[in-house]
């Protein structure tokens, strides 16, 4: 992203807007907290902001700060359907193509709203006014920190920020693991603990945590477990229909 670029989305976001936050399809940590992070800075910004999800998203990620307010497109389709006809700004989030927003595709085509994207994917497409791309970052919720750094708002970021962009870092990296985990990353990781993100406390909540729907799906998971002794390879399969059981 550009200096210009950056100077023109401060100029937008200099006077309240009415704004909506969406992931892409059966969104996952980063998707959440990435969404949740800019929430809760654009609510601090005295915005008016939203975030419509696709559709539900797993129960480990229900505990994240005002994860309350997400609405879920395929389950109030109306009012989400307003919000984004109304909205100014539309900001998508770890996704680079309308295609990955499934059901919601058709009604971001159409809105008249200037389109933000921020993504780490590959290939993004060109749908949105300003693109915030880069295939280099952990995550999106890495990027949304840089992205509020950029705009000089650093010191906007508070615990509520800190924890859901922290979280989905953890989620997207693997909990650090991940080749993609850079020492830049470690610093933002860092800096949002002095923030307010409490490590531990993410962790347990997103693997230590265990409903019995959750506990239920990983017996069924591992009993559909399959061996192949010749290439010293397993792998697990899960239908769409086994996932909806549970």
């Amino acid at each position: 992203m550009t200096k210009q670029d950056i100077s023109k989305i401060k100029a937008l976001l200099c006077s309240p807007k009415k704004i909506v936050i969406v992931p892409h399809k059966n969104p996952d940590g980063d998707a959440i907290g990435s969404t949740l992070g800019l929430y809760h800075y654009l609510k601090l910004r005295n915005h008016k902001a939203t975030v419509i999800v696709p559709n539900d998203y797993p129960g480990f990620l229900k505990w994240m700060p005002n994860e309350d307010i997400i609405i879920k497109y395929e389950s109030d389709k109306t009012t989400a359907d307003e919000l984004i006809k109304q909205a100014e700004l539309i900001f998508t989030l770890d996704f680079n193509a309308l295609h990955r927003a499934g059901d919601m595709e058709p009604v971001l085509q159409t809105a008249n709203a200037i389109k933000i994207m921020i993504d780490h994917h590959q290939q993004p497409d060109d749908y949105a006014t300003y693109l915030y791309s880069d295939t280099t970052m952990s995550s999106t919720c890495e990027m949304v920190y840089h992205f509020i750094v950029m705009l000089n708002d650093a010191q906007h970021i508070d615990s509520n920020i800190a924890t859901c962009l922290y979280a989905g870092m953890l989620t997207d990296t693997g909990s650090f693991r991940f080749p993609s985990t850079t020492s830049v990353t470690h610093h933002v990781a860092a800096d949002l603990i002095k923030k307010g993100a409490n490590h531990s406390d993410i962790y347990n909540e997103i693997y230590d945590t265990n409903s019995y729907d959750r506990l239920q799906l990983l017996g069924k998971a591992l009993s559909n477990l399959k061996v192949i002794p010749e290439l010293r390879t397993a792998y697990i399969t899960l239908t769409q229909e086994e996932l909806n059981q549970f």
